[in-house]
């Protein structure tokens, strides 16, 4: 191959790589700035290793495998979570390497690990074997990534970030991210979104800090149990041939009881948990309500949470997983809890399969003992997270008569239910040691999202977005449905823990901080 065939063929992969994926996210021609802005990340790659090995076709094949890596991510998360990649998923990439059994099995462990093995072999390959077009110059190459590094880190902070900002919006980004990536293009999406975002969060958080709490009214003293339940939904709403009983746990907790408007499908809990916790609802949280773990949780922020530690509760989360994951070390604090217990107190494994969903009651039960009734405890499960794999799921065979063999992701449906059995369990077993130990608990239960088996329940014709939750407090609890948004439901159980208690009911003392 000629030097100039040689530099075509390496311009003509680096474009590739760049518009695969505009393809996926459906790009059109747009402002010329956005097209510039999309191109660039990518053709500084290319250009840098260019510089750096002087072998075009090394560069532009480099070039083509992030593009088309990127473009792999945008489709399997467009097919199974429902949205493109958006600006704050870039913070949970060291995750995909650290929990890559969360991740990996979604868009196919072999095909990730052998297209990664692949891309390696050939891009050594064409670095010992590919004729040299060019002088190579790897320490200026180097010099030259680190300087605009510098300085696309300067560009994150005032007096720039601003200047940026403002740049940015005359694109006019519409912050829904398949309009824009449809018109700004993928890349240039993940930019727009995440410099704006960065520069109003210091005025957002500012406004969702807490203000001076008023004093709290005399309560009725008693725990408060609000447990998220990973993928929990009444599944009947989507398979009406399951048994009547299936779910006889939530049917019998059944006071205050609904659908939950959740803002996210299949995965991404963070988002319905911030919304539980603190009642903000999605529009006020603007670019960050994409993940508010990632960097808007890092200031106090006004929170049911915080409301309870008023009225001199002892606030307390577990999580039987890593407490690093979605950065919830960080964030709890900042959200009002003064114990955040993870796998390393509570136990639980670190792969599937994680703490039943019935050894985590007891572990709030327990808590909930020792601790006396003055205290909140904010439980997330995670027993039933997907993917839904059969090393990692036991065997179901006592329902595998309900569907037949044509159903889409009929195996990891059948494990799924098996999981949402122990869930409803899990609710059986708080309810009755509540009822068992006469300490008048006020008990949520919720689903953060449903769970991301997107052809199984297109089979069955089901797209609805919401989960269900349960209000439980006991033999003379009320009752009645109220659909609620995940924004209302941690608010709907404070306002019910903190209603002026009854003139011969023990009350809580102030709060002594």
């Amino acid at each position: 191959m000629s030097g100039l065939g040689q530099g075509a063929f390496g311009l003509a992969l680096a474009l590739a790589g760049w518009k695969i994926p505009r393809r996926v996210a459906g790009a059109r021609v747009g402002p010329i700035a956005a097209i510039a802005l999309d191109a660039a990340p990518l053709a500084f790659v290319a250009l840098v290793l260019f510089v750096a090995a002087g072998r075009p076709v090394f560069a532009g094949a480099i070039a083509f495998a992030l593009g088309a890596g990127f473009a792999f991510a945008d489709r399997t998360m467009r097919d199974t979570l429902r949205e493109p990649v958006v600006f704050s998923a870039l913070s949970e990439l060291p995750q995909v390497f650290t929990h890559p059994h969360l991740y990996l099995p979604f868009a196919g462990t072999g095909l990730v690990l052998g297209g990664a093995t692949a891309v390696v072999l050939a891009g050594v390959a064409l670095l010992v074997g590919e004729p040299r077009l060019a002088t190579p110059h790897p320490l200026p190459a180097l010099a030259v990534a680190g300087v605009v590094i510098a300085l696309l880190r300067q560009v994150g902070r005032e007096p720039w970030l601003g200047g940026a900002a403002r740049a940015l919006r005359r694109l006019r980004p519409t912050g829904e991210p398949f309009a824009d990536t449809a018109r700004l293009g993928p890349v240039a999406m993940l930019i727009v979104h995440g410099i704006i975002a960065r520069a109003e969060r210091p005025a957002r958080q500012a406004r969702l800090a807490p203000l001076p709490a008023p004093p709290p009214p005399r309560a009725a003293l008693r725990p408060i149990i609000l447990v998220q339940c990973e993928s929990f939904f009444d599944a009947r709403r989507a398979l009406p041939m399951l048994p009547r009983g299936f779910l006889a746990g939530f049917d019998a907790a059944c006071g205050i009881h609904g659908r939950l408007d959740v803002p996210a499908w299949g995965a991404n809990t963070m988002r319905a948990e911030f919304a539980v916790l603190t009642g903000t609802d999605d529009g006020s949280l603007g670019y960050d309500r994409f993940n508010p773990y990632h960097a808007l949780a890092r200031a106090p922020l006004a929170s049911q949470v915080r409301r309870l530690r008023a009225a001199g509760y002892r606030t307390i989360c577990l999580h039987p997983f890593d407490r690093r994951f979605f950065r919830r070390d960080l964030a709890m604090p900042w959200l009002g809890f003064e114990q955040f217990l993870g796998r390393e107190t509570l136990g639980g494994a670190r792969t599937p399969p994680y703490m039943s969903d019935p050894d985590l009651a007891g572990h709030i039960l327990r808590i909930v003992e020792e601790a006396g009734p003055r205290v909140f405890v904010f439980a997330i499960t995670m027993a039933n997270h997907g993917p839904w794999l059969a090393k990692s799921f036991p065997a179901v065979s006592e329902l595998s008569d309900l569907f037949g063999g044509e159903v889409p992701q009929r195996a990891e449906l059948l494990r799924y239910l098996a999981g949402l059995r122990q869930s409803d369990e899990m609710l059986r077993v708080l309810t009755s040691g509540l009822e068992s130990r006469g300490c008048a608990a006020l008990l949520g239960f919720y689903g953060d999202h449903l769970p991301s088996l997107p052809r199984a329940f297109a089979h069955f014709g089901f797209d609805d977005w919401r989960s269900d939750y349960v209000i439980w407090s006991g033999s003379r609890q009320p009752s009645g449905r109220r659909d609620l948004a995940a924004h209302e439901l941690g608010r709907a159980l404070v306002d019910l823990a903190l209603a002026p208690a009854p003139r011969d009911a023990v009350v809580a003392e102030p709060h002594d901080a």
